[in-house]
């Protein structure tokens, strides 16, 4: 293995360490406030849903934790039935539809923005919760 194949992996080892580590993996505890809100195209997204999932790849683990849109943009997490989130590293993905009329006047579900916000693999949006603080994490998609 050449020096230079060894300096490559040594430093990857080393991001993907601090990572783990700035992101503080959660297995219970307290949880965070978080709070926030969802624009889309510069306009408060009015309904939706909004999904934290806990990063692995960062260090993370956990439950999800979920919070309805409501029609300024505001939302705030919920883990089950309790308020907030366990402080690490999150995916975060947002689903919005709306129902059309469909063919003999039925409603058809349509998606009120692209339908990548809904993968956590490819929706781009990521954050972390801090413990022991309100966290206000705003969301602005295109």
């Amino acid at each position: 293995m050449s020096i230079r194949s060894l300096l490559r992996c040594g430093l990857t080892v080393s991001a993907l360490t601090l990572l783990a580590l700035g992101c503080g993996g959660s297995k219970g505890g307290a949880l965070a406030p978080v709070t926030g809100k969802v624009n889309y195209r510069g306009k408060p997204l009015q309904t939706g849903t909004i999904v934290f999932s806990p990063d692995a790849v960062r260090g993370s683990s956990g439950t999800l934790s979920v919070a309805e849109i409501q029609p300024d943009g505001s939302y705030r997490l919920k883990s089950g039935d309790a308020v907030g989130a366990a402080p690490g590293c999150y995916r975060v993905t947002v689903a919005a539809v709306e129902d059309t009329a469909g063919a003999a006047g039925r409603a058809m579900p349509r998606s009120m923005i692209p339908a990548k916000y809904q993968d956590p693999e490819i929706s781009g949006l990521s954050c972390e919760v801090k413990g022991g603080r309100d966290n206000t994490i705003n969301f602005n998609l295109e």
